[in-house]
């Protein structure tokens, strides 16, 4: 589309920003596919935070899929920042961020089933985000959820006033943990989720022994016992 903001990744510090686009379109899924597969280890979590028309649904054709594959494997954690409403699409990409927090007045749904079917994994990531009954419900009845309501659900994790800055306030907590640690806690929720139980529990063990032989694990045992900040390497 003529005139289309591009869309920009920064770095505040050891937070990473991805900002502008104005259309979900599949140059939009491109650019975003490149991003995360630059983005190195010294970010420590991703905030995405682009213009608020992108989370309003999908311009032209999307191949069905999975085409937000890189924003939901990510090793770093993700914050999404809902400014506005989303809608169809643009909450199919918000299903992928680990966090999401929406603006006060934001409004949150799909599309009725007439208009187009959901064709990025939305059906079974927001399944796995509210729950098969919450999900059934949002869907097939049409719904649509205010902020708070979508809160209550577990559908965002939290409503401000100002969605950017309460989402760089949570990125900031997390960037100041030890990375490993946090990408850890983020691998075994996403792929414990999916295992019977004996074997998540045995997947989670085995994270927490490799974390044993970092650097970062001694740090956090030395500061703690000296009662200073941690000062984490991310080795």
């Amino acid at each position: 589309m003529p005139g289309a903001a591009p869309l920009r990744l920064t770095r505040i510090d050891e937070i990473a920003v991805i900002g502008g686009g104005s259309v979900l379109d599949a140059e939009f899924v491109r650019r975003l596919d490149e991003f995360c597969e630059t983005l190195d280890d010294e970010a420590r979590v991703l905030v995405l935070n682009p213009e608020p028309s992108i989370w309003q649904g999908f311009h032209g054709e999307i191949e069905p899929g999975d085409p937000f594959r890189a924003i939901a494997e990510l090793a770093q954690p993700t914050i999404a920042v809902l400014t506005d409403d989303v809608r169809g699409g643009g909450l199919e990409l918000a299903l992928c961020a680990d966090v999401r927090v929406a603006g006060s007045v934001a409004s949150i749904g799909f599309d009725p089933l007439a208009d187009g079917f959901p064709r990025a994994g939305g059906l079974q990531r927001l399944t796995r985000a509210i729950g098969r009954s919450r999900a059934t419900q949002l869907v097939m009845l049409e719904r649509e959820l205010d902020a708070h309501t979508a809160l209550d659900w577990a559908l965002v994790n939290d409503v401000h006033d100002d969605p950017f800055e309460a989402a760089m306030q949570f990125a900031a907590s997390i960037a100041a943990r030890g990375p490993i640690a946090a990408r850890y806690a983020k691998d075994a929720i996403r792929h414990g989720l999916d295992m019977p139980l004996a074997q998540a529990l045995h997947y989670e063990t085995e994270l927490t022994i490799l974390l044993q032989d970092t650097a970062d694990r001694a740090e956090g045992v030395e500061a703690f016992v000296n009662k200073r900040e941690p000062q984490f390497s991310g080795r």
